[in-house]
């Protein structure tokens, strides 16, 4: 049967060690039938045929750590990623559009938070409700807390805090997402029809920074019939591979509901994962750590009872789930590494540690020996400095700090590295995940604020994060992750090989063609960026 697809003109990394580079792909019903200098003998005259002029094809990207879905909630409003004072933030927010009464702000940086007080000041009598950056605390004005009635501590099934002064009055600080719904169930929701634009749109931004699939990291049956619903009418449009959320106050009768969707799966998406959280996040001190951090605090998991966390995830792996967890600190990852181990795993599962932001030595060297995938986020470097200063930093310690984001030691050690973004707490652009994994800080921040520069991994080690080992993570690395004969027609097209360019140009790499299962998802006016193009704009996924 003639190809459907061919592109030809290119220069192709297949990532395949027996034919590491070729100028031609062929594709039909969703698999690449053809390679070679040249595909014509593959083609028809209906095969539509896209000319590349000399740019590059690499293996489909994939993010191994999103929340395409999730985020399209929580990313509302005022997109405060580029505040980096709280005079800067009152400013961005001031130029919002209140809702109903309420503002919405998201991506803030923790160096640049304003008090709850001084939001009120600033738009009186706006309920203001805004996420930082790692989604994890919120802060809500005077008037918002009115609306929602929250006067003081509340008691929830996990590590969720209202936090409040010493006379027992709330501050507007809330951690963890608990305590963030208590204020939010006053506020206006977004209607459906909106939402599931926003998803739509959602998904063609990520199409659009060269992206072909995402491991996400959040999801329940609703989700499941959301990608059902997506698919049937043809704009599902990345590959997907979707979690259960398992939650503290989640009942036995609701969990052995989930423990029978193994299997859920459709055309680009399938289930039979499990997400946990053990933790929360350094800056706002609800991580897991070994000891205390500088205030006192990070020393309480997210699950109030740690064992029974460890009982649902044997009951998840005995069933043939992979398991993958939230462990920012030390104390999480090794309290779940242990339930890892007690837990076992079916054949061909790995499960996973997610994120990973400071461990110690051993622990460095006993994910791998367990077999367990270390999934990290090179962009979350943005939020770090390494002069020391900052919040993070502050957090935890020099000694501690100094063991941030320890990719090059993990690899070494001959860990499993996959790579991802996280978004909507950092950027989803693979283009910066791939630069701040060999640079170990994002292009626009100054090279003396690397973080830890030992730590950096090579062009083909960083590239390989995001293309061969996700689909090892998935169990999928005889039909995904390089570009051979047989296996699923996903590309990325980029103006220059990234593993030829200087990592600090990588953001500015034109994406100009993706492919998800022979199907063109994005593709530039021209049909091509080659190398005398010149440098396009950069595309961000920051929705309003």
């Amino acid at each position: 049967m003639p190809a459907d697809l061919a592109i030809i003109e290119a220069w192709v990394r297949t990532l395949d060690p027996e034919r590491p580079f070729t100028h031609a792909v062929a594709m039909k019903d969703g698999l690449i039938v053809a390679l070679g200098d040249d595909v014509r003998a593959a083609c028809d005259a209906k095969t539509h045929v896209i000319d590349a002029r000399g740019a590059a094809l690499v293996p489909g990207l994939v993010d191994s750590h999103l929340h395409p879905f999730w985020g399209a909630e929580l990313a509302r409003g005022v997109d405060l990623s580029a505040c980096r004072t709280p005079a800067d933030t009152l400013t961005a927010l001031r130029a919002g559009k209140p809702q109903r009464g309420w503002l919405f702000g998201w991506g803030l940086d923790y160096d640049a938070a304003p008090t709850p007080a001084q939001l009120e000041d600033a738009l009186p009598g706006v309920a203001v409700f805004v996420r930082m950056m790692d989604m994890h605390t919120a802060l809500a004005t005077p008037t918002a807390l009115r609306y929602a009635q929250v006067t003081g501590t509340e008691t929830f099934s996990d590590n969720s805090a209202v936090v409040v002064d010493e006379d027992g009055v709330p501050t507007g600080e809330l951690r963890e997402g608990a305590a963030h719904d208590l204020v939010l169930r006053a506020a206006p929701r977004l209607r459906w029809p909106d939402l599931r634009a926003r998803h739509v749109e959602n998904l063609r931004r990520l199409n659009a920074l060269g992206l072909t699939g995402a491991h996400v990291m959040d999801g329940d049956l609703a989700t499941h019939e959301l990608l059902r619903d997506l698919e049937g009418t043809g704009e599902l449009s990345l590959r997907l591979r979707v979690p259960h959320w398992i939650q503290p106050d989640m009942s036995d009768r609701h969990i052995e509901l989930l423990l029978g969707t193994r299997d859920a799966r459709g055309e680009l998406w399938t289930g039979g994962v499990a997400k946990f959280f053990a933790d929360g996040v350094i800056d706002a001190g609800t991580a897991w750590l070994e000891a205390p951090d500088t205030h006192g605090e990070g020393i309480t998991p997210f699950w109030p009872d740690p064992e029974r966390m460890a009982d649902v995830m044997k009951r998840f792996a005995d069933a043939g789930f992979q398991l993958a967890t939230h462990t920012i600190g030390d104390a999480a990852a090794r309290f779940t590494l242990g339930a890892y181990l007690r837990a076992g795993a079916a054949p061909g599962v790995r499960h996973r540690l997610e994120h990973l932001e400071a461990i110690p030595d051993d622990l460095v060297q006993s994910i791998p020996r367990a077999g367990v995938v270390a999934s990290m986020q090179p962009v979350h470097l943005a939020a770090l400095r390494g002069d020391g200063s900052g919040n993070w930093n502050e957090r935890l310690g020099p000694e501690r700090a100094a063991r941030a984001f320890r990719m090059r030691d993990l690899l070494d050690a001959g860990a499993v590295l996959t790579l991802g973004s996280d978004w909507p707490v950092a950027d989803a652009d693979p283009r910066l995940g791939l630069a701040a994994a060999q640079l170990r800080r994002v292009p626009s921040t100054p090279e003396a604020l690397a973080v830890r520069p030992d730590q950096a991994l090579t062009a083909e080690e960083a590239l390989a994060g995001y293309t061969t080992v996700p689909a090892l993570v998935a169990g999928e690395s005889l039909v995904a992750g390089r570009i051979r004969e047989g296996m699923r027609a996903d590309l990325t097209g980029l103006a220059v090989d990234p593993v030829e360019l200087p990592a600090a140009q990588l953001p500015d790499n034109p994406v100009w063609l993706t492919v998800v299962g022979g199907r063109v998802v994005h593709q530039t006016d021209d049909n091509q960026a080659s190398t005398s193009s010149g440098v396009r704009s950069r595309t961000t996924l920051s929705p309003a």
